[in-house]
């Protein structure tokens, strides 16, 4: 073969192999977009209002008159408003929508804009309002166990994880095994996990209940169970030191689901 020959050769190789590096990235980027769409929608938008102090009842009074007002304009979202039964601070409401996306909020915004429901909340509720906070939150369906329906679901118990700079890392990982280890238990709870966004960073661990008597201790608490299922009460220990350490301090609210302030 002259050099002329081999110089093709080797041209039409390289060729070739740049040419089947480039699909395998296409169809990479193509698995990514694919796998990306089917993600659910995991942002949380969160809405938390004080009520003037003596107005509960008038706040919401006026409430359940602007839902209904959103509900004849056909708000794209069902919002449902929650209330804490046990703790130091009872006076407080959450009203949340789950799930959108970043770049539907918009889009939703304008809606309100258009059907003037805002201009209804700011005539009449705002009055009876002492406080907002506002905050999204991220959901992790990775390591949640949800049940496929909210049906029959009235209590939420909600432990809020105040988080150490720098542990981040720490804490996806502790998360991970924890979850993991729950399900391959099969802990017969279900939970959620999300990160706050706005305000100071908050992880947040959820467990739904039909109702009170759903949340008596089980015969064996967690502890107990993923000792006996690693087989090593040592190795448990270990991961849930580890996990503390990631902590400042835990807050546990029971919160109500309002049927009554809900769409």
């Amino acid at each position: 073969m002259d050099k002329k020959a081999c110089k093709d050769e080797k041209m039409s190789n390289i060729i070739l192999k740049t040419f089947a590096a480039s699909c395998l990235i296409i169809m990479q980027l193509l698995l990514n977009t694919a796998t990306a769409a089917d993600k659910p929608d995991s942002l949380a938008d969160v809405w938390m209002m004080v009520p003037n102090a003596g107005q509960q009842a008038e706040f919401e009074a006026a409430f359940k008159k602007h839902l209904a007002l959103r509900t004849q304009k056909g708000d794209p979202r069902k919002w449902n408003t929650y209330t804490p039964t046990v703790g130091d601070n009872l006076n407080f409401y959450v009203v949340r929508f789950c799930c959108t996306k970043f770049k539907d909020i918009e889009a939703y915004k304008k809606w309100e804009s258009d059907s003037k429901v805002q201009e209804d909340w700011n005539k009449n509720v705002n009055q009876y309002v002492a406080k907002y906070q506002h905050s999204f939150s991220r959901l992790d369906f990775d390591n949640s166990s949800w049940p496929e329906s909210n049906d029959g679901l009235k209590y939420f118990a909600v432990t809020d994880y105040k988080v150490k700079m720098g542990h981040g890392k720490s804490i996806e990982e502790g998360k991970k095994v924890l979850s993991d280890n729950a399900k391959a238990m099969k802990w017969p709870y279900s939970w959620s996990w999300s990160w706050q966004i706005g305000g100071h960073e908050r992880l947040s661990l959820v467990v739904p209940y039909k109702d009170y008597a759903g949340m008596a201790p089980p015969d064996k608490s967690f502890s107990r169970v993923l000792a006996e299922h690693l087989g090593d009460e040592a190795k448990a220990e270990t991961i849930f030191k580890s996990w503390s350490a990631n902590f400042h301090a835990t807050k546990y609210t029971v919160y109500v689901l309002r049927d009554d302030l809900s769409m």
